[in-house]
């Protein structure tokens, strides 16, 4: 089978090389002829068997010559898109997507929600990254799945990142002692929310000797916008308490080693978010992971034992932070890590994608 995967790798990037790991297996298969990667490969005619799409968005703002500036889309930009898909469907192409959020991240005028719909009725399958996934997006898009093939393939693992360094050489680096017990926020956190229910709910969970680092993207990052001041009051109030920290940059592969070794528990800061890769980023490094108790987190982080929390109640994710330090002594981790290598490992969830694949495109 001829593979289209219209996307560019560098754009979804190395700070999350989820379509790396992907396609790097996918090319082994023997029932995989070709897989091809890019945005433009969309608009050449070429022989395609299976179209796989992941996020809708990227699409369309591939288009622009800046893919942040959401002010730049057009209604033309949305079209063109939508207009080759039809136009490879007619040839006989097959197109699957994979469901990684429930809406866009940004979508200000709901110009992305209107497309998600519209993307979704030229799909002939799907893929969920649990159970939970295929509940919601089915009842979202009722008319738009209604009859549709559905797959249900995890998350992939991230053994992709180095991971030679042992905790203590990882903990020096960061200048933590060893008898300090991390909690780590790792990747972007979104919003004042966000921000704010991982400093109060670590606050109230009162652990001795803890500490809890927030590593990478914060949010309104421009001093010279009033609302950074106003989104981190809560932040800047406490910025001589030592025990919380921020690391506010991109942060290298070569470097996740050294927070995730370095750290006991991963939490994940989200309130009603379909996935995040940080419950296989943790469970790769045999990392103890706590989130919410929504979609395919919760889905996961129940059935591994992890702890979860409703992030509306700010004693739940507390309670779920001591639970998790707690977890510490039962192995919690490492049961985590041999999770991971069994459920997450790249070649199963290849194999799985291209059973989807020949499952649509018979």
């Amino acid at each position: 089978m001829n593979i289209l995967i219209p996307y560019d790798i560098k754009t979804t990037g190395m700070n999350n090389p989820y379509l790396f790991s992907l396609i790097r297996e996918l090319v082994k298969m023997d029932s995989i002829k070709n897989v091809t990667v890019g945005y433009g490969w969309l608009y050449e005619d070429m022989d395609v068997d299976v179209i796989h799409l992941h996020w809708p968005e990227l699409l369309v703002k591939s288009q622009l010559p800046d893919m942040s500036r959401e002010d730049l889309l057009q209604k033309s930009n949305f079209e063109k898109v939508l207009d080759q898909l039809k136009k490879k469907k007619k040839t006989g192409t097959k197109i699957i997507t994979t469901i990684h959020n429930e809406k866009p991240h940004t979508d200000s005028d709901g110009q992305f929600s209107q497309f998600y719909s519209e993307i979704y009725s030229l799909c002939d399958g799907f893929i969920h990254m649990g159970d939970e996934s295929k509940k919601l997006t089915n009842l979202q898009f009722k008319n738009e799945t209604a009859g549709k093939i559905d797959f249900v393939i995890g998350h992939g693992d991230y053994s992709i990142f180095p991971s030679n360094l042992d905790r203590d050489v990882c903990r020096s680096r960061l200048n933590i002692k060893n008898n300090q017990k991390v909690l780590l926020s790792f990747g972007a956190i979104r919003s004042e929310k966000e921000l704010n229910m991982g400093i109060d709910s670590f606050k109230d969970a009162n652990i001795d000797q803890s500490i809890y680092i927030m590593v990478g993207k914060l949010p309104f990052p421009y001093k010279s916008k009033v609302k950074h001041f106003t989104v981190r009051k809560k932040l800047y109030r406490n910025y001589l308490n030592e025990n919380l920290r921020t690391v506010e940059k991109i942060i290298s592969p070569e470097e996740v080693q050294i927070y995730l070794k370095a750290a006991d528990v991963l939490f994940i800061p989200r309130f009603n978010t379909l996935n995040s890769g940080n419950v296989a980023l943790g469970f790769t490094f045999g990392k103890v992971v706590i989130g919410p108790d929504y979609g395919v987190i919760g889905e996961t982080l129940n059935k591994t034992g992890n702890p979860v929390f409703n992030p509306y109640n700010l004693k739940s994710v507390s309670e779920a932070i001591r639970s998790g330090f707690d977890s510490l002594e039962s192995g919690l981790g490492e049961k985590n890590k041999i999770y991971a290598q069994k459920e997450m490992n790249w070649k199963t969830i290849a194999q799985k994608t291209v059973d989807a694949y020949q499952a649509i495109h018979i």
